[in-house]
């Protein structure tokens, strides 16, 4: 499917960082095909909830990841896993 490369590298690559950025654990990257989606989750452990930033100014630098994923998604959020909690988000893959 690759249509979906580009969305889902970007949405991957922000997941992913802000992991790097504001959990600092190890992390588990998933990828599932279920049609009609393209599931991407990233498993961190940290169980701090991951939320998008909102109000802020547009030319801040950073916090805008989570906005970025909800704009590219069908649909995105997170869930308790472990000592930590797992963040997804679906694309559609038609």
């Amino acid at each position: 499917m690759p249509e979906l490369a580009g969305p889902a590298s970007l949405v991957l690559s922000e997941l992913v960082g802000n992991v790097v950025r504001h959990a600092g654990t190890p992390m588990q990257v998933t990828l599932t095909l279920r049609k009609p989606y393209l599931r991407v989750a990233v498993m961190d452990g940290s169980p701090a909830d991951a939320r998008a930033a909102t109000g802020r100014d547009p030319r801040a630098e950073g916090g805008r990841g989570l906005m970025l994923v909800r704009e590219l998604t069908q649909r995105w959020g997170s869930a308790p896993a472990g000592a930590g909690k797992v963040v997804w988000a679906m694309l559609p893959a038609n």
